[in-house]
C-alpha cells in the first residue's frame, strides 16, 4: 500500500478552515449568530482561537464567509437543473425546489436553513452581516426571476405576471415552509409549498 503523503502546512490551514467552516454551519443553523459563541464552535471544531483569526477576523467576518458558503453550496446543488435547456422552465424550476426539499430533509444538510435562520435575526445582527443576507437574498429572487421570464417567453405562465414579483412571493413561501419544517422536524410543509406552487399556482396557466 502507498503511505499517504504528510499534509503540507498550507492543506492544514486549508483543512482548519474548512472545519471552522463546517462547524459553524452546524452551529448557526441550530442555534443562530446570536445564540452560539465563537468559543463553542472552537470546541466543535477542536481548532485554537489563533487558528481562526489566521481566517477571520472576527465573528461578523465568519458569519459572512458562512453565508456564502451556504449560497455558493446550494447554487452549485441547483445550477445543473436551471441551466438544463432541454427541459422547459417551469419544470426546471420545480426540479431546483425538489433537490432543495430533498437536501433540507438530508441529516447533514445545514446551508438550505442556514440563511433562513439567520434571516430570523435580522433585528440583531451587524450590518455586515445583515447586508450578507439580503446579497443572498437578492441574487436568489434574481434568479428565479429570470427563469420566470422565460416561462413567459414560451408561454408557461401569462404575460401579465410580474416575474421579480412572483420570484419574491415564491421566494417567501419557501422560506417560511422551510421554518416550518424546521420547527416541526418534519418536510411535509416543504411538499405543501411544491403541490400549491407547481400544481395549483403555477399549474393553472
Amino acid at each position: 500500500m502507498t503511505p499517504t503523503p504528510p499534509q503540507t502546512s498550507g492543506q492544514q490551514d486549508v483543512d482548519t478552515r474548512e472545519r471552522l467552516l463546517a462547524s459553524g454551519a452546524e452551529l448557526f443553523a441550530e442555534k443562530g449568530f446570536n445564540g452560539c459563541g465563537l468559543a463553542e464552535v472552537l470546541r466543535h471544531a477542536g481548532v485554537p482561537k489563533g487558528s481562526f483569526y489566521h481566517w477571520f477576523g472576527s465573528k461578523e467576518e465568519f458569519g459572512i464567509a458562512l453565508i456564502e458558503r451556504s449560497r455558493d453550496e446550494y447554487m452549485d446543488l441547483v445550477r445543473p437543473v436551471l441551466s438544463d435547456r432541454k427541459t422547459g422552465p417551469i419544470q426546471r424550476l420545480r426540479k431546483a425546489f425538489e433537490l432543495g426539499r430533498e437536501h433540507a430533509d438530508s441529516e447533514a444538510s445545514t446551508d438550505v436553513c442556514l440563511v433562513t435562520r439567520l434571516a430570523l435575526e435580522t433585528g440583531n445582527l451587524s450590518q455586515s452581516v445583515l447586508a450578507a443576507v439580503k446579497c443572498v437574498h437578492q441574487q436568489w429572487n434574481a434568479l428565479i426571476a429570470q427563469i420566470l421570464r422565460e416561462a413567459q417567453a414560451s408561454g408557461e405562465i401569462g404575460p401579465g405576471e410580474d416575474p421579480d414579483r412572483l420570484a419574491g412571493v415564491l421566494l417567501m413561501l419557501w422560506e417560511g415552509a422551510t421554518i416550518r419544517m424546521q420547527i416541526e422536524r418534519d418536510a411535509r410543509a416543504l411538499d405543501d409549498f411544491l403541490d400549491l406552487v407547481f400544481d395549483r399556482l403555477l399549474g393553472r396557466n
